[in-house]
């Protein structure tokens, strides 16, 4: 039988060491690892021709925490038991400030969970942008979820054969909704995957969020 070479693209860091053990207790003892740059992208997806590249913050910082936050969504008024509003800097836009509110909603996928609610905003709640809710293994893996739209443009999510934009390959862990909450109904789109102590990778998926939403 004819042995195979097999080439696994653009792995994030993180998840070198693990994919490394598992190679190594399959058997495959000496994987070559080659280091590419964030221009490296021969053999994934096609991207759009001229995609540019990521206009992120890199400065995100605590500019104020504020009491008794609630939004009006269109069936309740959600109230936050913590709202920390950040500010950060791009080439686009200047300063902009995005607000994250935490909440428990009750039977969300089969139980309660956790959500974080990003929004628009240098005071209280106003635009939403993204919302994370618990995985499944919350207690353990302190990850949240939240789905990518923008396929179309617009508010259409990822599904498993679109290819997502760089900024997404490059700049974030992704998984499928329907790996990290189990429940009948989930959706089976393309999400980030933060911790809930990753500010940086929350409001960066909520300001690129808030440009396709907004037109920003």
């Amino acid at each position: 039988m004819c042995p195979f070479s097999v080439t696994l693209q653009h792995v994030p860091d993180r998840e070198l060491g693990p994919l490394l053990i598992q190679l190594a207790q399959a058997g495959f003892q000496t994987p070559i690892i080659r280091a590419v740059d964030a221009d490296d992208t021969s053999g994934e997806a096609a991207a759009p021709a001229g995609e540019p590249r990521a206009d992120l913050a890199e400065d995100w910082r605590l500019v104020r925490e504020r009491e008794g936050q609630s939004y009006q969504w269109p069936d309740q008024r959600e109230q936050y038991s913590r709202y920390r509003v950040f500010i950060g800097t791009t080439r686009a836009e200047g300063a902009v400030h995005i607000g994250l509110g935490e909440a428990t909603r009750r039977n969300k996928w089969g139980r309660d969970r956790k959500y974080v609610v990003a929004f628009l905003s240098s005071g209280s709640p106003q635009r939403p942008l993204a919302e994370y809710v618990a995985a499944d293994d919350y207690e353990k893996s302190r990850e949240l979820v939240a789905v990518i739209r923008g396929s179309d443009g617009g508010r259409r999510m990822y599904g498993a054969g679109d290819p997502l934009p760089r900024v997404y390959r490059e700049r974030f862990r992704t998984q499928m909704y329907s790996e990290r909450v189990v429940y009948p109904g989930v959706w089976n789109k393309v999400v980030v995957v933060a911790r809930e102590d990753d500010d940086e990778a929350m409001l960066n998926h909520a300001l690129i969020q808030g440009r396709r939403r907004y037109g920003r």
